[in-house]
């Protein structure tokens, strides 16, 4: 059996090869304002292990000890900076609960039954567009956080979904990322993220609900309800926590 292909690439970036995915997760959440929306968690393998043991010993010595610029583009493509931050981790779920792709309000329940083949259009308009408190204040919290070279940020996502026969997807996705961490706030640098047969995770929902309240908060945002299930999270402990998953 062939292995699905999990990969993440940092164009034109000092380890411009594919990097494994080492972790990858696709699950929901229901949110205490009844608002529905999909989570997507991915880790990156260690940079170096793209280009092989030998990647770094090519490197001119002589250029790597010159004085750059310090730009935003020096940063992308310098090894040692890759090397202090070992790994990325892209996600809406790791550091906050406020994060996503926003599925339902309510207003048009999500059909999953129908969900075959979509492209989600991710934080595309500026998110700050000025120095002003006010209106940072009125910015939006992006969709996605990431920590790359040091807690940097990203936008302009394009994430396409393909139902294979199995109901695994697979999920390609890309977008534009600036090295906050550097002091660099242009979006000149891209990602470009290819997974294959990813299964959906499942909804989760508030601890404090039971499943009553649950199920009624889910049928507001959800057609075809009776396409679901509600399993435990994990059957071996002794407290009882649920999520519901997508059985049809």
């Amino acid at each position: 059996m062939t292995t699905p292909v999990r990969t993440i690439t940092f164009i034109d970036s000092a380890y411009p090869k594919s990097h494994k995915i080492t972790e990858f997760v696709w699950s929901g959440r229901l949110d205490k304002h009844g608002q529905l929306w999909f989570d997507l968690h991915l880790r990156s393998a260690d940079y170096y292990l793209s280009e092989g043991e030998d990647y770094l010993d090519d490197i001119d010595e002589d250029e790597s000890d010159d004085e750059e610029e310090y730009t935003s583009l020096a940063h992308w493509q310098a090894p040692i900076v890759w090397d202090n931050y070992h790994c990325c981790t892209l996600s809406s779920t790791y550091w906050s609960d406020d994060q996503g792709i926003l599925l339902s309000t309510g207003n048009t329940p999500f059909d999953f039954d129908n969900f075959i083949t979509h492209q989600f259009n991710v934080d595309i308009a500026p998110q700050i567009d000025s120095d002003t408190d006010e209106d940072e204040e009125r910015a939006e919290v992006p969709a996605f956080s990431i920590y790359l070279l040091g807690h940097d940020a990203c936008k302009n996502h394009q994430i396409h979904f393909q139902r294979q026969q199995d109901n695994t997807y697979h999920i390609n996705w890309s977008g534009e990322i600036a090295l906050f961490y550097a002091g660099f706030d242009e979006f000149i640098h891209q990602f470009s993220a290819q997974l294959e047969n990813i299964p959906f995770d499942g909804f989760y929902f508030p601890k404090s609900w039971d499943l009553d309240k649950a199920a009624l908060k889910f049928k507001k945002v959800l057609s075809h309800f009776e396409h679901y299930e509600f399993v435990l999270i994990n059957p071996k402990s002794q407290i009882k926590q649920w999520k519901l998953k997508y059985i049809a």
